[in-house]
């Protein structure tokens, strides 16, 4: 398959689902890497977050921070540019969201979920501030590529997704979602390797986390720029 019809069936597979799984995306050994370097600063932060009950706290043991400046800090794999401005990735999100001069990349972050965690609630990443029509279907202004640090199973809570959710108008999703009586959703199984990229409005939640091992995976959000007022 070319480049260019790579690049189309997976812009299909967004824009279906409000997220495209990236099969074998990127070297086991550099995601490997990632991990281990990223390993003790996980556990770090989780030592701090607890004993300061800080705001990286996102529920009973799940963690989330900013891992930008460790990434400039330190350099390695965190500072590697197929994390931070993957050229494939942001080709895709040129696709989607427009011309470069559009959007511009948000933060970089890893979240962590240790055994102990419980199911988060459904949620969309999109702010208030950046829809700027609620109520009527909504288009992309948020994207976040995903790179799973660690395989990600049943058992270790992998990330839960109810696929079309992304073209709903931002106010079903936040206040009317729960008078669904029925909601299909999705639970992908990944392995090192593959990402993920997904629109910032999919509804998703984290599972929890059931064995001994800490289930991560490191996010690079884009964001649309907000037009002038």
């Amino acid at each position: 398959m070319s480049q260019h019809d790579l690049k189309q069936r997976r812009l299909k597979e967004f824009r279906l689902n409000g997220f495209v799984i990236l099969r074998g995306f990127l070297p086991v050994e550099f995601v490997e890497s990632l991990w281990e370097q990223a390993l003790p600063i996980i556990r770090g932060e989780r030592e701090k977050s607890e004993r300061e009950d800080s705001a990286n706290r996102r529920g009973v043991n799940r963690f989330s921070f900013d891992m930008a400046a460790y990434g400039k800090l330190l350099g390695g794999p965190l500072g590697d540019p197929r994390y931070v401005a993957n050229p494939e990735i942001e080709d895709l999100v040129e696709a989607v969201m427009g011309p470069r001069t559009a959007w511009g990349r948000g933060w970089s972050r890893v979240e962590a979920v240790f055994q102990g965690s419980e199911y988060m609630g459904w949620h969309s990443d999109q702010t208030p501030d950046e829809t700027p029509a609620p109520d009527e279907p909504n288009r992309t202004v948020r994207m976040t590529f995903n790179i799973p640090l660690t395989d990600f199973t049943w058992a270790n809570g992998s990330t839960e997704f109810i696929p079309g959710t992304h073209v709903q108008p931002y106010s079903f999703t936040n206040q009317q979602f729960l008078d669904v009586p029925h909601v299909h959703a999705v639970q992908p199984i990944l392995r090192r390797g593959d990402a993920i990229l997904r629109d910032g409005h999919t509804l998703h939640r984290g599972a929890p986390n059931l064995t001994d091992v800490p289930r991560a995976m490191l996010d690079q959000t884009y964001r649309k720029a907000k037009a002038p007022r």
